[in-house]
């Protein structure tokens, strides 16, 4: 079965059908990479956003958004971390945030204002006191805060609470913002305001359970919407003339869009302005749904009439009228997946093969299937397949849970894990994809017979501390980090098979590696 616009199935029917739909096991048309490279950059607390430090578009700095109330200052370039933060609302900081172990609260996302260049004011969501000290606990939050002149620290003195959202329990934050690229007004997440039902499969677990039709139905609430509004910075916000509720007495202005249960990861596609909104699931389903550019607002993506493609209160007949969207990608819950974690859809220069394609991932998914990418068709629907990222010595098992990824000005791609932010580099299955530019490595002898010595060259100054061989499949072969190794370095070709192999080689104190190619040939 491809991974297309499902058709809508009752609980009844899809029991009828067969319990044990293999969804991945046929995958139709596949047109992004099978495998991409992800290079750590730093190690992070829970880091669940990247930011660039400004909306120039070399800019080098980012900010790491870590769930614990820190942001860090990161200089992508040299690979170091500034010694103060941009921003510190965590216990060695201002100590405003709700944060604990496992735990949903804390610091969701910061986003720039459009005009950060001239007013340095810059936006956060989090769950936790305002920064006065005042306010409910657990209340979520949106904050403006300005920096010092120069725009590299923010200013603690120098707020204003722009909107607070009122949880009746703790959890289902969402909290993602994002300035619309064709509007300008900021878009932000909401979840439904928490709480999980009984936790049986089929439909009707109880999920949602605030009022008779939950917050995600109900347009008298924040809870469970996209919400779209004008920020005035420390100021209030106003409404935009074009809300599509803004008529109904009997719904709130900031209401984009509804039918959410917890859209903890959403993003603009940065050239067509289409909105990919992953919602995490209750019981049975993890959802991806897409609202596009020419959108006028107020859509219903369906929960907790829906979960997935599948009813779920009622558990048939959710439906009758074809009025509410349905996810372009859906998953079960097994092989561990639990939370959908949406991403980006790429549209940077350095992996071209990887260019157009949607790329997600889940929280969970602790087996050997992480990631995926979803292509668009030339009859518009979507095909999703399975993505191999690649980072060095693999992720931890059990202790790299993935919380959300981030684009620079470039339209590069990161991954936010519980300990590390990776950039995502290039496609190893194609050597054109693969950044040679660096010369500075070079094999002697090259080509090399199997079995036989070969020295790295890294320059005189270089202190060789990690290195890693892909073959020329894409294959990771080695990588082993280095801490005594001394010059010169030399590798043995034991093992290995006759064949083309990419070899970089990263020195000490410096974030890029060095890469070059090396011919293995049989004696």
């Amino acid at each position: 079965m491809p991974f297309t616009h499902a058709p809508l199935l009752s609980r009844k029917s899809l029991y009828l059908a067969g319990l044990c739909i293999s969804w991945f096991c046929s995958l139709h048309g596949q047109s992004a990479p099978e495998a991409i490279v992800g290079e750590r950059l730093v190690g992070a607390e829970w880091p669940v956003s990247i930011r660039p430090a400004s909306h120039a578009e070399e800019e080098v700095n980012l900010l790491i958004v870590c769930h614990s109330g820190l942001v860090m200052w990161f200089d992508e370039s040299t690979g170091i971390v500034r010694e103060e933060p941009f921003l510190d609302l965590s216990s060695t900081g201002l100590d405003l945030v709700d944060y604990g172990i496992m735990s949903e609260q804390g610091l969701n996302d910061l986003i720039l204002d459009p005009n950060f260049e001239e007013n340095g004011l810059f936006y956060i969501i989090y769950n936790g006191y305002r920064p006065d000290g005042t306010g409910t606990f657990i209340d979520e939050r949106l904050v403006c805060f300005g920096t010092n002149p120069d725009h590299t620290q923010a200013d603690p003195d120098n707020w204003y609470e722009v909107l607070e959202l009122v949880q009746p329990a703790r959890g289902h934050n969402g909290g993602q913002l994002h300035f619309g690229p064709q509007d300008g007004y900021l878009y932000i997440s909401t979840g439904d305001g928490g709480g999980t039902g009984t936790g049986e499969t089929g439909g009707a677990s109880g999920g949602d359970d605030h009022g008779p039709i939950g917050n995600g139905q109900n347009l008298e609430t924040l809870l469970g919407k996209l919400l779209r509004i004008q920020v005035n910075g420390l100021a209030p916000y106003t409404i935009p003339e074009d809300n599509p509720f803004v008529s109904n007495p009997d719904a709130l202005d900031e209401i984009w869009a509804y039918g959410f249960r917890n859209p903890w990861r959403w993003s603009f596609d940065r050239l067509t302005g289409d909105k990919f909104i992953g919602d995490v699931g209750e019981v049975d389903w993890e959802e991806v749904s897409i609202e596009r550019a020419d959108s006028e607002g107020g859509l219903n993506f369906g929960w907790r009439l829906m979960e997935g493609p599948m009813c779920y209160e009622p558990v048939e007949d959710c439906d009758p009228d074809g009025t509410l969207e349905q996810p372009v990608f859906s998953y079960p819950h097994e092989n561990g997946w639990c939370s959908v974690i949406g991403g980006y859809r790429y549209r940077g220069q350095d992996i071209p093969s990887l260019y157009s394609s949607y790329v997600f991932t889940d929280a969970c998914g602790f087996y050997d299937h992480k990631f995926w990418t979803l292509s668009e068709q030339a009859d518009g629907s979507w095909t999703g397949a399975r993505l191999d990222i690649q980072v060095p010595g693999g992720f931890v098992p059990w202790e790299e849970t993935r919380f959300g990824f981030g684009e620079n000005n470039q339209g590069e791609l990161y991954l936010c894990t519980q300990q590390f932010v990776y950039r995502l580099s290039y496609d190893p299955a194609d050597a054109t994809q693969t950044p040679m530019v660096n010369e500075a490595l070079r094999f002697s002898p090259n080509p090399v017979s199997i079995g036989s010595d070969v020295t790295l060259d890294v320059g005189s100054e270089g202190i060789l501390s990690r290195l890693r061989i892909t073959d020329s499949s894409g294959r990771l072969v080695h990588d082993v980090n280095l801490e005594t190794a001394t010059a010169p370095y030399v590798m043995n070709t034991s093992g290995m098979k006759s064949g083309t192999y990419i070899i970089e080689a990263w020195v000490l104190n410096v974030s890029q590696p060095s890469r070059g190619k090396l011919s293995v040939i049989g004696r």
